[in-house]
């Protein structure tokens, strides 16, 4: 059984939500389509999401962007009634990875204790990094890819980054 999609369009970003499971809609085949009767033009960022039948429970979820928008025409052979009509098609991108798959690679990590730190809090295993910057002409100190120290001496910024400053 065919469910079509809903489709979202909000101020951000639209979202196509598909009430199937992911493995059960190709979205070559979909995706095409769909561009096709909504006309979003290239570089538009769009959301894909697959609920359960219910839209109770999200079952997966990635990003897309439109990347390619040709128009063509088309000029039919019939030499007694000729048509001519535009062709557009649109082309999308997946734009990372799909959600569920962003954390399979943490499956090493069963078993063992993890401490989750909070946003803002360092952690005991970052340390900082020095970092040359060429817009500024300066080494930086980073802590999580925050800059905590500038200096245009290396080794000054390398003491202050291993704590001897």
């Amino acid at each position: 059984m065919v469910i079509y999609p809903e489709i979202r369009v909000t101020p951000d970003l639209p979202t196509i939500i598909f009430r199937q499971a992911r493995d059960k809609v190709d979205l070559e085949v979909e995706l095409p389509r769909i561009l096709q009767a909504q006309g979003w033009g290239c570089g538009t960022y769009f959301h894909v999401q697959f609920v359960n039948h219910e839209k109770t429970e999200l079952l997966a979820s990635a990003l897309y962007v439109v990347t390619k928008e040709s128009e063509s025409l088309h000029t039919s052979d019939n030499q007694y009634q000729p048509v001519t009509k535009t062709v557009i098609n649109r082309e999308a991108k997946l734009v990372g990875n799909w959600w569920p798959e962003l954390f399979d690679g943490l499956s090493y990590l069963e078993g063992q204790d993890v401490k989750v730190v909070a946003a803002g809090e360092p952690s005991e295993n970052v340390k900082p990094t020095v970092v040359w910057n060429p817009g500024r002409k300066k080494h930086q100190v980073k802590l999580n890819d925050k800059v905590i120290y500038e200096s245009s001496d290396k080794e000054e910024a390398m003491k202050v980054a291993s704590g001897q400053n």
